[in-house]
């Protein structure tokens, strides 16, 4: 259906004058009521008319008419003809201008309004006004976006910003006009732009240029936008939109609704095309896509070419004359036209040299309120290209100071500040340049254990950005990985975008997304909203590492990494200290120093809690508190004012649970003193605690000194005492305050060496995370050399000498083994020689210290030996110290054991009655085993005669 307004000028005192037929018949003493009831009953069945409105000397009417059986001038000449000849109406004060469905609708409800109309859903249904049935009587609402628009006749703008593309066939349509009665469309049109205003504009151009060719004949355009993919079910009433719109234009918008993927479209762009199939000579059909989001254009667009021609148009570009040259067309067509000379002055506003229609289109939104104050009101200040930023109070601490005064973060605050800087001057470039200028990406990585405070700087940096006017809302929403992960995680994601538009989208445990969909979907959306959202992705720093290798788009979206350290126990301290100051609560300075103790033996821990932990800790000790206050005062009312606040070493000292039992301080020390022989070693380790010691008083009084390296090789043979030496002298480093934990990790080839490319680096730096605080001993260290280079045993060795330089202040490491194979353990890395502070030889126990090691076991036991069996015993090790790697002290240990069976064999031949305590006790001589030579101990396997 076709529909027209037009102005007729008459009166109805006029209509009254010169009828000539009898108005009382038709309408009673309602005159516009009797001419739209003849109209009605004399019109050909596919038209209909309306008068709706009067005015001064003129009547308001509207018609419309079946474009299938006439064209639009024998339409409306007979309209004409019926009102000249019963109302001698002969004048037309404005001709025809075609209208919108929606608008033909809203006239002749105005005129039911009036008490106008007797017959108005006849006129509904002459008219085929399908929307008023739709919104009267259906209950769903439409699975798309519906609005109609009528293209204007004005003259053809230039054509500056146009692309090749659109140049050529507007050309083309001049120079091909139909002058046949031919009413079908050769072609139809594909266009690619990055705005639907843009679109509709080179859509419109289209139009013009097609009305002047005879090869469209209405003005009138349909479009379709926001589709759902179910669109191809029966009650769409899409058909009906293409059907009342017999030769004009149908546009669909092939971007997908918001909560779908373009994959769901497969069956909408399969009902598209039998559309287009059906009714492509009967309309034209106008697909937009944005070029940067293309939708579900790519499962409709290739298909088209089994039925028509399509032609595809690109949204055009040009250098700031043509921007400007474009903008004043597009004035002189409003309005404002009389200030069209004002286009350059305006385009001032926006930075750049090179413009797309969109650009453009854009900037001319914003012309009418520029003008109207540049040249009426004059009263502000106006900057189109201004971004709007949401306000903050003023009066409030800024995130910057609020972020300053955290504790602890040294390096991540000077992070955070070259980040901003180099936001700040990224914008300053955008600024300059205009949209030409492509901003680099602003998404990021916070890595860290849990409770190092990555939430809480992530929002900071949410408002600092916010402030510094790089973010326009500095809005922060949170998600968790497993939120974005699953069924739905597309829509998921787009929502999270949607809600952090102009803020910060924090996303914890970022590695808990698995899924290449989720995956593929945060790498987009990240690259699209990279003006409008920045990503902080979180987590533990491995996890990480590993989360980004899953898509190679990934790491080029993040250039930032922002590494939290597990806070020092002194930190925790001041945490705790903040953390009373906060909730009114003072502490015995016994109670802090506990504290204290506890944060530095449970901070080297896996899974260690952070800032988290102390809350915890503090939570606890308050509720310890209530109970040794109610068992104190019985009731709570007798509990005094400084004491309910207070806490006490008490109510600290029980959440000490699972950590080792403290000995005394210099415990360890007087046991090294008291071992037998070791006199070098001891010499040795005396000398290290001094160096350390001085280390440390100079740093603390602030004498300048180059920090010494800390990790020492023990080499020597079996039974030598080196673990017993290396524990010992943690717990000593830790007397001292040279370590804070003095924890003793010791480990070897099997935890440090992985099956798998990658894992190694993993397990060696997990132990580092162990032994921090303390010493991290490792045997047999050159097992880690393998037989061949480029092993995964050389990627231990070379990420134990990296660590070695990370955690030079908290982890000792200590390499123990056979003096030769160290040294090829030594030189498998030329920087492991370089980080070695000392090298302690431990040798092979005399035979007087291998008695006197044996009388102290023995006595350990509560035992005795006899003279006889001590000689024996004597001649033993005498004799067994000419053998290569006997075992030292574990060789006594032997010899012990294998005395101590044979004893047990010698009392069990005697009667119960003839064993005393004293015979229980005591290794005699023939309890010591004699003394085999290894050259001559041969193995038998079978039977000897």
């Amino acid at each position: 259906m076709r529909y027209y307004s037009f102005v007729l000028s008459t009166s109805v005192a006029e209509i009254k004058e010169k009828a000539r037929v009898n108005l009382r018949e038709y309408g009673y003493d309602n005159t516009f009521a009797a001419v739209n009831n003849y109209m009605e009953k004399n019109l050909k069945n596919y038209h209909s008319f309306c008068a709706y409105r009067e005015g001064e000397h003129v009547i308001f009417a509207a018609f419309s008419f079946d474009e299938k059986f006439e064209e639009c001038k024998a339409a409306y000449d007979h309209i004409l003809g019926l009102l000249n000849d019963a109302f001698q109406i002969r004048k037309v004060k404005e001709q025809p201008e075609e209208i919108t469905m929606y608008q033909f609708l809203e006239d002749i409800t105005e005129a039911k309004r009036r008490d106008y109309l007797y017959t108005f859903n006849r006129l509904v249904d002459a008219s085929r006004l399908w929307i008023y049935n739709y919104y009267h009587a259906d209950t769903e609402k439409l699975p798309y976006n519906f609005k109609e628009k009528i293209a204007s006749d004005g003259r053809k703008k230039g054509d500056w910003l146009y692309d090749e593309s659109l140049k050529n066939e507007l050309l083309n349509i001049v120079t091909h006009k139909n002058t046949s009665e031919f009413h079908g469309n050769m072609v139809h049109y594909i266009i690619s732009s990055r705005s639907v205003e843009t679109a509709s504009d080179m859509t419109e151009a289209l139009m013009q240029s097609l009305l002047r060719a005879n090869r469209v004949s209405s003005r009138r355009m349909e479009i379709i936008s926001e589709i759902r993919p179910e669109v191809y079910h029966k009650t769409n009433r899409l058909e009906e939109i293409i059907e009342n719109n017999i030769g004009g234009v149908i546009v669909f918008d092939l971007t997908e609704r918001f909560g779908y993927e373009p994959t769901d479209y497969v069956m909408a762009s399969q009902y598209i095309e039998k559309l287009v199939r059906r009714y492509h000579n009967d309309c034209l059909f106008v697909f937009t896509y944005n070029m940067d989001h293309p939708g579900f254009s790519y499962y409709l667009l290739p298909q088209l070419k089994k039925y028509v021609i399509p032609v595809a148009l690109r949204e055009g570009t040009g250098d700031r004359n043509a921007a400007i040259r474009y903008m004043k067309e597009l004035i002189k067509d409003s309005e404002y036209a009389q200030y069209a000379d004002q286009a350059a002055e305006y385009m001032d506003l926006f930075p750049g040299n090179e413009f797309t229609q969109t650009d453009v289109l854009s900037a001319y939104e914003k012309f009418d309120s520029w003008c109207l104050n540049r040249n009426i009101l004059q009263a502000y200040d106006y900057d189109g290209s201004g971004d709007f930023m949401l306000d903050r109070d003023e009066n409030a601490a800024s995130s910057y100071e609020k972020l300053q005064k955290l504790i602890g973060l040294g390096l991540v605050k000077t992070q955070i500040d070259r980040i901003i800087a180099a936001n700040v001057v990224e914008k300053e470039r955008k600024k300059r340049r205009g949209k030409n200028y492509r901003t680099s990406s602003m998404h990021m990585i916070f890595g860290g254990n849990p409770g190092s405070a990555k939430t809480t700087v992530a929002k900071l940096f949410a408002g600092i950005a916010k402030e510094k006017g790089i973010l326009k809302s500095g809005i922060f929403v949170e998600r968790g990985g497993m939120d974005l992960d699953g069924l739905g995680c597309v829509t998921a994601i787009r929502d999270a975008f949607l809600a952090a538009r102009g803020g910060v989208l924090f996303i914890d445990e970022a590695y808990s997304m698995k899924s290449d969909i989720a995956v593929t979907a945060l790498i987009q959306e990240m690259e699209n909203q990279r003006e409008h959202v920045i990503v902080i992705l979180a987590g533990y720093n491995e996890r990480m590492r590993d989360f980004i290798q899953i898509n190679e788009g990934m790491k080029s979206r993040v250039p930032y990494w922002v590494e939290f350290p597990d806070y020092t126990a002194d930190e925790l301290t001041e945490i705790f200290r903040f953390m009373l100051s906060e909730r009114g609560f003072d502490a015995t300075e016994d109670a802090v120093k506990e504290a204290h103790y506890i944060f530095e033996k449970v901070r080297s821990t896996d899974n260690f809690g952070n800032g988290r932990y102390v809350r915890n800790l503090f939570e606890q000790a308050i509720k310890n508190q209530a109970v040794r206050l109610l068992e104190l005062r019985k009731e709570a009312g007798d509990i005094q004012k400084q004491e309910l606040f207070l806490l006490t070493k008490a109510d600290i000292a029980s959440l000490n649970e699972g950590l080792t039992e403290e000995r005394p301080v210099g415990t360890a020390k007087k046991e090294l003193e008291k071992m037998i022989g070791l006199s070098s070693v001891k010499t040795v380790i005396s000398k290290a605690v001094a160096n350390f010691k001085l280390n440390k008083l100079c740093m603390e009084r602030g004498i300048s000194k180059n920090k010494s390296s800390l990790h020492m090789v023990f080499t020597g043979n079996p039974g030598t005492a080196k673990t017993t030496v290396a524990r010992l002298f943690a717990e000593i480093m830790k007397d001292e305050k040279v370590l804070s934990t003095g924890s003793f990790i010791e480990t070897g080839r099997a935890d440090l060496v992985g099956d798998h490319v990658g894992e190694t680096a993993k397990l060696v730096k997990k132990r580092f995370r162990e032994a921090q605080g303390g010493v991290l001993f490792i045997d047999e260290a050159y097992a880690l050399c393998d037989s061949y280079e480029h092993g995964f045993g050389d990627e231990a060795i070379n990420t134990l000498v990296q660590e070695m330089e990370n955690h030079r202040d908290d982890v000792i490491v200590i390499f123990a083994g056979y003096p030769e194979p160290m040294k090829e353990f030594l030189d498998r890395n030329p920087g492991m020689l370089s980080r070695i502070a000392f090298q302690v030889e431990f040798e092979d126990y005399t035979t007087e210290e291998l008695c006197e090691i044996t009388k102290l076991m023995i006595s350990q036991k509560n035992m005795v030996i006899t003279d006889a069996a001590m000689t024996k015993l004597r001649n033993h090790y005498e004799a067994v110290r000419t053998e290569s790697d006997y075992g030292n002290g574990r060789y006594v240990r032997k010899m012990i054991e294998e005395a101590e069976m044979n004893l047990a064999e010698r009392m069990m031949e005697l009667g119960e009655a003839e064993i005393t305590t004293e015979l229980l006790t005591t290794i005699d001589e023939g309890d010591i085993p004699a003394f085999i030579p290894k050259k001559i101990i041969k193995k038998q396997i079978g039977f000897a005669c």
